[in-house]
C-alpha cells in the first residue's frame, strides 16, 4: 500500500472502532483470519519482513488460519513471492528487478525472497493460502503452468484461493471452481464488485469501511464469500463478525486474537 493509504487505513480503523455494530454481541470466532503477507515485522533489518517464510513462521506459530502472499515471476518464469516489482523498498536493492532478473541470481542476491515451492511445501494444508496475482497470465503465459504444478497437490477453495486487484488476471484459471477465485477492490468497490458478478468468480475482499451492509447482503445472496482488510483493531474484528463476513485481512494479525496477545507478553 502507499504511505497515504496506510495513513487512511488507519484512521479508518480508529473512526470505524467507534460503530455500534462493534458493540453488538458476535463470535468473532467464526471469522477466518487472514495475515496479510504474514505476521511481518516493519523496519530495515527486519528479522520477518513481510512475504518472507519467517513471517510465514509467526502465523503458525500462533495458529493464524491463513496467509496472504503475492507471488511474482522471474526472469526464466518462477514463481517467487514479493510484493514490488523491483526490491528497493525492502532490501535496498533498487537494481533488482524480479521479471528481470534469473531465479538463480535472485536466490543469490536475496535468498530471503522465498520461491512459491517452498511456501507450498512448508505451509500447505497447515495455512490456509491466499495467493494474489502480481502479473497477468497473458504478458506471462508461464504463470499458468508453474501454478498448476506448483498447487497441484493443494484443494483449491479448501487449501488455497487466488486473489487478484485485476479480475481478468483470474481468468487465466477458469480450470480452478468458481469458488477459488477472489477480486480484490481497493477504492473501485462498484466496479470490481460489477466484474465479479459478470465474470463469475466466487468471492470478493474490499475495505471494510467501504463495503456497507446493503452490497454485503447482495452479494450473499448471490452466493459470494466475502473478505474485508485491512482490519487492525480488535472492536472492528466482532463488526465484521455481526456483518456476517467470512475472512479478514489483517497488516497486524497478532493484535486481534487476545490468545496471541497474551502469549506475546
Amino acid at each position: 500500500m502507499p504511505d497515504w493509504t496506510n495513513h487512511l487505513n488507519n484512521l479508518a480503523n480508529q473512526l470505524w472502532r467507534l460503530s455500534p455494530a462493534c458493540r453488538i454481541p458476535a463470535d468473532p470466532a467464526r471469522l477466518k483470519l487472514v495475515a496479510h503477507r504474514g505476521a511481518y515485522i516493519v523496519g530495515r533489518n527486519s528479522p520477518a519482513p513481510e512475504n518472507t517464510l519467517a513471517a510465514f513462521d509467526r502465523c503458525l506459530k500462533h495458529n493464524i488460519w491463513g496467509i496472504e502472499l503475492d507471488v511474482r515471476l522471474t526472469k526464466d518464469g518462477e514463481p517467487v513471492v514479493h510484493h514490488d516489482p523491483a526490491c528497493g523498498r525492502l532490501y535496498q536493492r533498487p537494481d533488482i528487478d524480479i521479471a528481470s532478473t534469473s531465479f538463480a541470481k535472485l536466490r543469490r542476491e536475496l535468498p530471503q525472497i522465498p520461491h512459491l515451492q517452498e511456501v507450498t511445501e512448508r505451509y500447505g494444508k497447515r495455512l490456509h493460502l491466499m495467493i494474489e496475482l502480481k502479473e497477468s497470465w497473458r504478458q506471462r503465459p508461464p504463470l499458468q503452468s508453474q501454478l498448476q504444478k506448483t498447487l497441484g497437490s493443494l484443494e483449491p477453495a479448501v487449501d488455497y484461493h487466488l486473489l487478484s486487484l485485476v479480475p481478468d488476471y483470474l481468468e487465466g484459471f477458469r480450470q480452478l471452481p468458481a469458488s477459488a477465485l477472489m477480486d480484490v477492490a481497493t477504492t473501485n468497490t462498484k466496479d470490481i464488485i460489477r466484474q465479479n458478478l459478470a465474470l463469475g468468480h466466487g468471492a470478493v475482499a474490499g475495505s471494510f469501511a467501504l463495503l456497507n451492509q446493503t452490497v454485503i447482503d447482495q452479494l450473499k445472496a448471490a452466493g459470494k464469500s466475502i473478505g474485508t482488510g485491512q482490519v487492525n483493531h480488535p472492536a472492528i474484528v466482532n463488526r465484521e463478525a455481526y456483518r456476517g463476513i467470512d475472512w479478514v485481512f489483517s497488516d497486524q494479525p497478532l493484535l486481534l486474537d487476545k490468545r496471541i496477545i497474551n502469549q506475546e507478553k
